[in-house]
C-alpha cells in the first residue's frame, strides 16, 4: 500500500502490554468505528503479514455488483512463507484447512480473516459487529479471536457465506505469528511482545 498512503487512514490505540493482558484486544472496537464512519460499501482483513493478490479488489467489486443480493462472501488464499518467499513466486492454491470449501458455509472456524468480505450493510443496517474486545471472563483475554465475533454476527445476520471463485490474498505462514503465541501465560506473552518489538521490521 506504499504507492496509495494518501487513501489509508492510520488508526492507533496506545494500550500497553500490561493493559491488553488486562482488559484483551480492542480491534473490534477499533474497526467498528471506522466502519461505522466509513462510506465504503465493503470491508474485509488484510494483516500486517499478508499481502493482497493485485487484482483482488477488482474482481471483489466484480463480484458484489454481480450478486447483489450476497451480504459476504470468501475467497481462496495462497499461503506462503514471508520469511523465505517472495509472495509474486507462489501460484499454487493448496487446498488443507484454508482453501477446503467450496459452497456457502457458516464461516466461522471454516475460513480464516483474510478470506472473508462484507458488505457494510451488514454492520450498519443488519448489526453484525465485531464484539469490541477479546476479553470474554476469566482466562486469558488474549486468547480470543477477534474474526470470530465477526464471523458469527454475519452468519446469524446475514445469512451464508458464499464462495468467489478466485484467490484474495498471499496468507504469510510462519514462526513469528500470534498464532502459534497465543495460548500461552502472561509471562510468556510478554516475552513473545519483546522479540517483536526486536525483530519486526528486521527479520519479519
Amino acid at each position: 500500500m506504499k504507492d496509495h498512503l494518501d487513501q489509508v487512514t492510520f488508526v492507533r490505540n496506545d494500550m500497553d502490554f500490561k493493559t491488553k493482558i488486562q482488559q484483551g484486544l480492542i480491534l473490534g472496537e477499533m474497526a467498528n468505528k471506522v466502519m461505522a464512519e466509513s462510506d465504503a460499501d465493503a470491508a474485509l482483513i488484510l494483516c500486517d503479514d499478508d499481502e493482497l493478490v493485485p487484482d483482488y479488489l477488482k474482481n471483489l467489486d466484480s463480484f458484489f455488483t454481480n450478486h447483489p443480493n450476497i451480504l459476504h462472501c470468501y475467497s481462496r488464499v495462497y499461503l506462503y512463507n514471508p520469511l523465505v518467499q517472495r509472495s509474486e513466486d507462489v501460484r499454487k492454491v493448496t487446498r488443507g484447512k484454508f482453501n477446503r470449501w467450496k459452497e456457502p458455509i457458516d464461516p466461522v472456524n471454516k475460513v480464516d480473516a483474510s478470506q472473508v468480505a462484507w458488505r457494510l450493510k451488514c454492520c450498519k443496517e443488519l448489526d453484525a459487529w465485531f464484539k469490541p474486545s477479546t476479553k470474554r471472563g476469566p482466562g486469558k483475554p488474549w486468547n480470543s479471536d477477534t474474526d470470530k465475533s465477526l464471523f458469527e454476527n454475519l452468519y446469524a445476520k446475514c445469512g451464508l457465506c458464499y464462495p468467489t471463485g478466485f484467490v484474495g490474498q498471499y496468507k504469510g505462514v510462519h514462526d513469528y505469528q500470534l498464532l502459534w503465541h497465543k495460548n500461552v501465560a502472561a509471562g510468556s506473552l510478554w516475552s513473545y511482545d519483546q522479540i517483536c518489538r526486536e525483530l519486526g521490521g528486521v527479520v519479519f
